[in-house]
């Protein structure tokens, strides 16, 4: 398994509340709109969602870690508006989310 720390930005319009199943549905067909009938088959589950903030865990199997990825990068619209992922951290281990080495205090 592998494990992404992502967001969903949609600068045209910043207070849009999206719910965690059309969320899904639109990473799914991401990846299906980049790799056909093959990307469908790839498992992938949110763990757990912000709906504030659009801030979501990804879960997916190690060998369809690279078609998300790539999918995330490319997607450029959510329905009408335009919109980005950022993946602001990435782990094949989810313990790892619990910390931040960036915030850490010696």
């Amino acid at each position: 398994m592998h494990y992404l720390d992502v967001s969903l930005e949609l600068p045209g319009n910043p207070d849009r509340k999206i719910s965690l199943i059309f969320l899904k549905k639109h990473v799914v067909q991401s990846v299906k709109e980049l790799f056909g009938e093959e990307g469908i088959k790839c498992t992938i589950d949110i763990l757990k969602y912000n709906i504030s903030e659009r801030r979501f865990i990804l879960r997916c199997e190690l060998n369809d870690y690279v078609r998300l990825r790539a999918a995330l990068t490319l997607a450029t619209k959510y329905e009408e508006d335009t919109c980005s992922y950022t993946v602001h951290r990435a782990s094949p281990n989810l313990l790892s989310f619990t910390a931040n080495s960036r915030s850490y205090v010696h």
